[in-house]
């Protein structure tokens, strides 16, 4: 089993890395936003499987499952909210009100 939780736990690592290249080298703000929640929230997802799998006691995988979840629900929604910001910036500075 500790052989699948390292894997898990570097795969979310690779994915965490690419994701960060991504919000790097995109060119718009939206598309890096994307970039940084898509990959953010999958490859931390996969870290904590990883690390959950390598755990024995069953405190630490109760904090890591709920570590995942609120990953899961709260990074879309704030990517969500700073790209509304972000659009409703581009229209005052436009003076589209």
């Amino acid at each position: 089993m500790s052989v699948i939780g390292y894997g898990m736990a570097a795969l979310g690592l690779f994915i965490v890395f690419w994701g960060n290249l991504g919000m790097i080298i995109l060119p718009d703000t939206l598309t890096r936003f994307h970039a940084g929640t898509k990959c953010g929230a999958t490859g931390s997802l996969t870290v904590f499987i990883g690390l959950s799998l390598l755990t024995e006691g069953i405190g630490f995988f109760v904090k890591l499952i709920v570590l995942a979840a609120i990953t899961i629900v709260t990074s879309p929604l704030i990517a969500h909210v700073l790209g509304l910001s972000f659009l409703n910036y581009r229209k005052y500075q436009a003076g589209q009100r």
